[in-house]
């Protein structure tokens, strides 16, 4: 199990939280995920043999918003 860090951009409201998270729900291999507006960060559980960090950014930027890996 690997936990990843995003820095999501382009989140306003309530509403784009729901989506950042049912979009990165979705991918094959995530076990949870936390999101929050006030930080703009999205923290993910998954296993990486499953779906890399690359794929879950990518989850994000084809749902309207820009991704980056937040280094640990």
């Amino acid at each position: 199990m690997q936990t990843t860090t995003l820095t999501i951009d382009g989140m306003h409201c309530q509403g784009c939280v729901q989506i950042v998270t049912h979009v990165l729900e979705q991918q094959a291999g995530v076990k949870g995920v936390t999101v929050s507006l006030e930080s703009k960060q999205a923290r993910i559980a998954h296993d990486a043999d499953q779906v890399a960090a690359k794929a879950l950014v990518q989850a994000v930027q084809d749902a309207g918003y820009t991704a980056t890996p937040t280094s640990a």
